[in-house]
C-alpha cells in the first residue's frame, strides 16, 4: 500500500516565521510530524513566496504575501517532499519573487509542481514512481493575480481542457491526483466546483484534493474515487487579527490518501492551527469525533436535490454588496446607500447588462482581455 499525504495553505508569517527560519519543525507540525515523515509522498501548498528582498506586485484585494527565503528550512526539517505553488499568492511578490522561491526549494531538495516561468512549464505535474506505481499530481489554481500565462510567469491557471489534455499525457496506467486551489468561504462547495470536480474524476482523475477556502470543506467518493472539497488552512495565522481569526479559520484536515490494488482510499486527520501555539496540532479525540461528525452531515447533503444550488445562492446573497459594490465601482457611502435603495443602484439594465458582460464567454473573454491589457499598462 502507498500512503500519499496532502496539507493544505502553509503561510510562514506572523508567528511562526521564526520557527521555519530555524528548522524547528517540531514546534510547526507538533504531533502531526510523524504523519509526514511516515507518507510515501509528502506535498503541501506553499502559499507565500520566499524571498530574501520583497517585491510587491500590485493588486486590488486580500494580502500581498512574502516570507524570509530562509524559511523553506522548516519544510525540510519536516520532511516534505514536495511544495505545490498552484495558489492565488504565489505570484505576490512578482516574476522575481516567484523564481527565488522556486530556486530556494529546488536548491534545498524539495520539489516543487504548479509553477513555472511559462504555462508550458507551470502544468509539467510532478511524477513518480513506488515499484511498479506510478504517481501523477498534477496541480492547479484559479485565475486571480497569480497565474502564468504564455511568456509569463506563475501558477498553473484552472482549465477543464488542459485537465484532460494532461491526464491522455501523463496518467498512462498510473494514479492521476489532482490538486486544485480554489473555491469560496461558505460551508459547502459551490453547485459549479462540485460539477467540475466530478467531471476531472469522469474524465480519468483519481482523487481531487482542493485548497483555498480558509475553512474546512465536506469531502465525497465518487465513482469510488475521493474528491476533497477544502481542507482549510493547514499553518496559516490570521496577520490582521491572529487572537479573532474568522470562524473555522484554526481547524482543519490533512489528506491521507492510500494507493492499493487500484483502489484509492482516503481519510481525514484533523488538526488545530495557530489557536493556542504556533502551527498546526492534532486534535484530541473528542474534539476529531466531533469535527468529522459535522463534516460528514454536511457532506451527506451534498448529494441532496436542489441544495448546494439554493446554499449557494445565500452564500452570494452575504457577499451581494462586496461583489455588486466593486463591479459598479460604489465607494462605502454608495455601498451603504445600495442597502437602502438596491433598486435605485442596481438598476434591472445594469444588472442585465453586467450579467450579459460576465455570463457569455466571448463577452467575458474580451473584458479579461481588456483588463488584462489595461492593468498590464498600468491604466
Amino acid at each position: 500500500m502507498i500512503r500519499i499525504l496532502v496539507g493544505g495553505d502553509v503561510c510562514p508569517m506572523g508567528a511562526v516565521e521564526p520557527l521555519f527560519i530555524d528548522g524547528n519543525a517540531l514546534a510547526i507540525f507538533h504531533d502531526l510530524l510523524d504523519e509526514i515523515a511516515s507518507a510515501h509522498l509528502s506535498v503541501v501548498n506553499l502559499e507565500c513566496p520566499l524571498v530574501s528582498r520583497k517585491t510587491p506586485i500590485n493588486k486590488a484585494g486580500g494580502w500581498t504575501l512574502g516570507a524570509a527565503a530562509e524559511c523553506v528550512r522548516g519544510f525540510v526539517a519536516a520532511k516534505w517532499q514536495v511544495l505545490n505553488l498552484a495558489n492565488n499568492h504565489s505570484f505576490d511578490q512578482g516574476a522575481a519573487g516567484l523564481g527565488e522561491t522556486m530556486y530556494t526549494i529546488r536548491k534545498a531538495g524539495i520539489n516543487v509542481v504548479g509553477a513555472g516561468s511559462n504555462i508550458q512549464e507551470a502544468g509539467i505535474p510532478f511524477i513518480t514512481q513506488f515499484a511498479d506505481q506510478r504517481i501523477v499530481i498534477y496541480s492547479m489554481a484559479e485565475r486571480e493575480y497569480s497565474v502564468a500565462h504564455e511568456n509569463g510567469a506563475g501558477a498553473n491557471p484552472l482549465d477543464l481542457i488542459n485537465v484532460v489534455a494532461a491526464i491522455h499525457a501523463y496518467k498512462k496506467g498510473g494514479v492521476f491526483i489532482v490538486l486544485l486551489h480554489g473555491g469560496a468561504e461558505s460551508l459547502y462547495p459551490s453547485p459549479e466546483m462540485v460539477k467540475r470536480c466530478r467531471f476531472m474524476v469522469d474524465m480519468g482523475a483519481d482523487a481531487i484534493v482542493c485548497s483555498h477556502s480558509h475553512r474546512p470543506l465536506p469531502w465525497e467518493i465518487y465513482r469510488n474515487r475521493p474528491i476533497v472539497y477544502g481542507m482549510g488552512n493547514f499553518v496559516f495565522e490570521d496577520l490582521q487579527n491572529p487572537l479573532h481569526p474568522p470562524f473555522g479559520w484554526q481547524e482543519g484536515y490533512l489528506a491521507a490518501l492510500t494507493v492499493e490494488s487500484g483502489t484509492i482510499g482516503f481519510s481525514p486527520i484533523p488538526y488545530f492551527q495557530s489557536r493556542l501555539k504556533p502551527g498546526a496540532v492534532r486534535m484530541d479525540k473528542g474534539s476529531q469525533e466531533h469535527f468529522v461528525a459535522e463534516l460528514q452531515e454536511r457532506r451527506a447533503r451534498l448529494t441532496e436535490t436542489g441544495f448546494l444550488e439554493l446554499e449557494w445562492s445565500r452564500y452570494c446573497q452575504h457577499k451581494q454588496d462586496d461583489y455588486l459594490g466593486g463591479v459598479f465601482g460604489h465607494n462605502r457611502l454608495m455601498r451603504k446607500l445600495a442597502r437602502l435603495f438596491p433598486h435605485l443602484l442596481y438598476s434591472r439594465e445594469r444588472v442585465l447588462r453586467a450579467l450579459l458582460f460576465s455570463r457569455c464567454e466571448t463577452h467575458r473573454e474580451v473584458l479579461n482581455t481588456l483588463f488584462r491589457d489595461a492593468s498590464s499598462r498600468g491604466g
